[in-house]
């Protein structure tokens, strides 16, 4: 089942030109899935890693048809959607006097904390109810256009203020992040952007983070001190 909950938008949730960031959206997506859905009907993300488990997120799409400003009442809508093998699917919409403003489809793993094995959709009973999943683009793999020449535009070292309770980047802190080595925000807004989360950034880990302007769209990745990819990402803006 969908569920909803009601928000008034937070003014410290704002850019420079007064939209609210992406990465604002999508916690108000997660805090109705997280907090009040899980919290509600069980098992929460608490109780989850009281069981010895936690979702990581795997694959995420997400469509931003208006900007949204500070003060709106905004509705969230969150819900689980059919699931199988090891992808938990979960999708997202956010509403502004009846009319859909924003839309989100995810894809999770349901990690086993003590040896990190990835469990299969029925191993761990969870108490949701699912509905139809939303028609976004989101291939398995995020393909980088050959052509798109990945230009080295900086480095991001994770810090305290970055952590979530897997002592990891919180995947909402991801938009910003991107957002922030883009050469010009200012004037713009995103309209869409998909990240595929390909392993964790821990407490101190130096990101390089590399940028392509590619066929009007900006194509993200960033790579551990180790060589391992982190996120790659699809990033399109529109000016407003």
């Amino acid at each position: 089942m969908k569920w909803t909950e009601t928000f008034k938008v937070n003014s410290h949730f704002t850019d420079a030109d007064s939209i609210v960031r992406v990465s604002s959206l999508l916690r108000y997506m997660q805090e109705t899935a997280n907090l009040h859905q899980m919290r509600t009907l069980g098992p929460s993300n608490s109780q989850l890693r009281e069981m010895g488990y936690a979702f990581i997120l795997s694959r995420l799409s997400m469509s931003f048809y208006k900007p949204v400003y500070a003060y709106e009442t905004i509705e969230v809508q969150s819900w689980a959607c059919e699931s199988k093998g090891s992808s938990f699917n979960r999708c997202y919409r956010i509403l502004r006097d009846g009319m859909i403003v924003a839309e989100a489809a995810s894809v999770w793993g349901l990690l086993r904390i003590s040896d990190r094995r990835i469990m299969r959709v029925g191993d761990v009973v969870l108490n949701f109810d699912t509905d139809p999943a939303l028609e976004l683009d989101m291939p398995r793999r995020l393909k980088i256009p050959d052509g798109a020449l990945m230009i080295l535009v900086g480095e991001r070292t994770v810090v305290y203020s970055d952590l979530d309770l897997n002592n990891h980047i919180n995947n909402t802190n991801y938009p910003d992040l991107l957002c922030d080595f883009l050469p010009d925000m200012s004037g713009k807004r995103v309209i869409s952007m998909r990240i595929n989360f390909l392993s964790e950034a821990m407490l101190g880990e130096t990101l390089k983070v590399y940028c392509a302007e590619y066929d009007g769209t900006y194509f993200m990745r960033t790579v551990k001190s180790n060589g391992a990819v982190n996120v790659e990402a699809e990033i399109l803006l529109e000016s407003i």
